[in-house]
């Protein structure tokens, strides 16, 4: 099943992209830029566990943003040598604040540009946990790199 990218002992390094403009009750309600790397370490063929580290910078229609930022910790299990699935527990922390928790579950699609780069588009789904009620729905993009 597994390729090579997707070994037992393979490692692989990338980052995504998302852009979001979100509205509340129709009206706009500001936009929302993330950016988070992670790492990936194959523990068996087609299965991966992931760090990461996230930051989101949010901006409100007033102008006057937050920027927040967290790491991950996750799994992912290669369907096929384009899609994969996974999950991860997250932690972000606001530009003075206390952290919340969300659980993360994610679908991708990897798209070979070369022998060991991919393009990543995928999305996430994120449900707040605990005290965190905050969730939603994102499409990404991003380069990733086996090695």
């Amino acid at each position: 099943m597994a390729t090579a990218q997707f070994s037992k002992g393979s490692k692989s390094a990338g980052g995504g992209f998302s852009y979001a403009m979100m509205t509340y009750d129709g009206e706009d309600a500001g936009s929302m830029m993330t950016v988070n790397p992670d790492v990936r370490y194959y523990v068996a063929d087609g299965i991966a566990v992931s760090v990461g580290f996230t930051m989101q910078s949010y901006t409100p229609p007033e102008g006057d943003g937050s920027t927040n930022t967290g790491f991950g910790l996750g799994a992912y299990y290669h369907i096929n040598d384009n899609i994969y699935a996974g999950g991860a527990y997250s932690s972000m922390t606001p530009e003075g604040g206390e952290a919340s928790t969300s659980l993360n579950l994610r679908g991708g699609y990897l798209h070979g540009l070369s022998e060991s780069v991919f393009l990543d588009v995928n999305g996430n789904y994120t449900m707040g946990m605990g005290d965190n009620k905050a969730g939603g729905m994102t499409f990404g993009v991003g380069i990733v790199s086996y090695f």
